[in-house]
């Protein structure tokens, strides 16, 4: 008898398009996390204000989730 492969596993995705694991519902650190990455695909240079704001925002992030 034949043994069932298993698929790649579905990462859960928040409602703002963005892996939950990254931005914990937050929609101003899921449009920063995407703009980083078009760019980032584009070739282009990712500016260091940008990455700064998305581990500040971050943080608040963790934060929110560390509490309750």
């Amino acid at each position: 008898m034949a043994q069932k492969r298993k698929g790649r596993r579905k990462v859960p995705y928040s409602k703002h398009g963005v892996p939950r694991k990254y931005d914990e519902g937050s929609s101003a650190l899921a449009k920063v996390i995407k703009q980083i990455a078009n760019l980032y695909k584009q070739g282009k240079r990712v500016p260091r204000s940008l990455i700064a704001r998305r581990i500040k925002l971050g943080k608040r992030a963790l934060k929110r989730k560390r509490r309750g």
